[in-house]
């Protein structure tokens, strides 16, 4: 009996780790639309709104399908149809590198990814070239052996195996292969989203109640700031789960949109500094030559809710 029980321990202990300790879970769906599996461990798992995700995992989306995908740092990504995304590894830093480290890789597809500034450094492979990101707005699709940027604010490096560059904010660049040149290929990014809020200062609504707000979106050429008709889909990212948009927002034939957004009552951590960014993306590869466009609301922050800054006078040190 002695014998059976050691040997049960044995085998146990030698067996391979599928603790929740085991599993490193670095985001999770935050919207989806269409056909979305996440392949896992050579299963496919039907993909779902809150469903977390590990290293590893590899989203595909199917035709017309796409998914919201948010990081632990809040990075978010954007994930375009027939695509085939793997989120290799995510690792958080501790000390006084504290932040994270996203390697992905894109195997094919298209994507718009937010990265958060100051927080996060990630690597984005393709078949084609390599990209290192640290604060951006960036779109890429990557077809049939070429790859697509477009590049709405921050700064990357692309790197194929014979050229490294730097691309800027507000440039694009077409057609880049494994080998070969491509800093011939960089060009303005023509077109452009402008959102406008009717009043960029919104009223918080008290607990039960529900506010408010009203924009206008129109894409316009950045040269002649005239508007330009383009139609297609709409998709706005924002840190908030407090201001609601619809889940659906086309352009029309003028590329113009109106929406409206409702806004929720917050709860304390809601506030922060009084203020919530708002970006507006037009959607999927054949609108990367449009730029993402941006707006900025403030609120009032209660006095029982804004963080106090208390400096020693005599060491200097901020608690």
């Amino acid at each position: 009996m002695k014998k059976l029980i050691i040997l049960v321990i044995l085998a146990f202990a030698l067996s391979p780790v599928t603790s929740v300790q085991a599993i490193n879970a670095v985001a999770s769906i935050k919207a989806i639309d269409g056909d979305v599996k996440i392949e896992r461990l050579k299963r496919n798992i039907p993909g779902r709104k809150g469903l977390v995700l590990n290293d590893q995992d590899v989203v595909i989306t199917g035709y017309n399908a796409k998914t919201t995908i948010l990081f632990r740092d809040g990075s978010e990504i954007r994930i375009f149809q027939n695509s085939r995304f793997i989120i290799e590894k995510t690792e958080e830093l501790k000390g006084s590198e504290r932040g994270f480290l996203n390697n992905f890789f894109l195997k094919t597809g298209s994507f718009w990814g937010k990265f958060t500034k100051n927080r996060q450094r990630t690597k984005i492979v393709t078949p084609t070239a390599t990209c290192g990101i640290k604060g951006t707005s960036v779109s890429f699709s990557e077809r049939n052996g070429q790859l697509d940027v477009s590049l709405s604010t921050g700064l990357i490096e692309l790197e194929n195996e014979d050229e490294k560059i730097a691309l800027q904010a507000g440039k694009m660049v077409k057609g880049i292969k494994q080998t070969g040149i491509f800093n011939d290929k960089i060009e303005d990014i023509p077109f452009r989203l402008v959102i406008e809020p009717d009043n960029r200062h919104i009223v918080v609504p008290t607990v039960g109640n529900t506010g408010k707000i009203d924009f206008t979106v129109q894409v316009t050429d950045v040269k002649s700031k005239q508007n330009v008709s383009r139609s297609g889909d709409i998709f706005f990212s924002l840190r908030s789960d407090k201001i609601i948009f619809p889940e659906s927002v086309k352009l029309n034939d003028r590329g113009y949109a109106r929406v409206s957004a409702a806004i929720k009552p917050f709860q304390k951590a809601d506030y922060g500094d009084g203020r919530i960014e708002i970006e507006v993306l037009a959607e999927g590869e054949q609108a990367m030559d449009i730029g993402t466009g941006q707006t900025l609301l403030t609120f009032d922050v209660p006095q029982k809710h804004k963080k106090i800054i208390r400096i020693d006078a005599t060491s200097g040190e901020i608690n």
